[in-house]
C-alpha cells in the first residue's frame, strides 16, 4: 500500500550563496522546466533576504565609529 506524501511541505536551510548557485543552475534549464521553481524560491526568499539585509546594515551601522561634533561657543 502506497502512502501519498507528494503534497507535504519540506523545509530546507541554505545560505544566500547556495540559493544563488541553485538559481544559477535553474537559469540554465529551459524556461518550461525551471520558471515555476525559480518563482517559488524567489517568493519565499524575498522577505527572508530583506530581514537579513536589514540585520547586516544595522550591524554595520553599529560598528561605525561615532563622530562627535565639537563646537566652540
Amino acid at each position: 500500500m502506497a502512502v501519498e506524501i507528494g503534497g507535504k511541505e519540506l523545509t530546507f536551510v541554505f545560505t544566500v550563496d547556495q540559493v544563488n548557485s541553485i538559481l544559477s543552475v535553474l537559469g540554465q534549464a529551459s524556461f518550461v522546466q525551471s520558471a515555476n521553481l525559480i518563482n517559488l524560491i524567489q517568493s519565499q526568499g524575498t522577505d527572508q533576504f530583506a530581514k537579513i539585509q536589514a540585520e547586516v546594515e544595522a550591524e554595520e551601522a553599529a560598528a561605525e565609529p561615532v563622530e562627535e561634533t565639537l563646537t566652540n561657543e
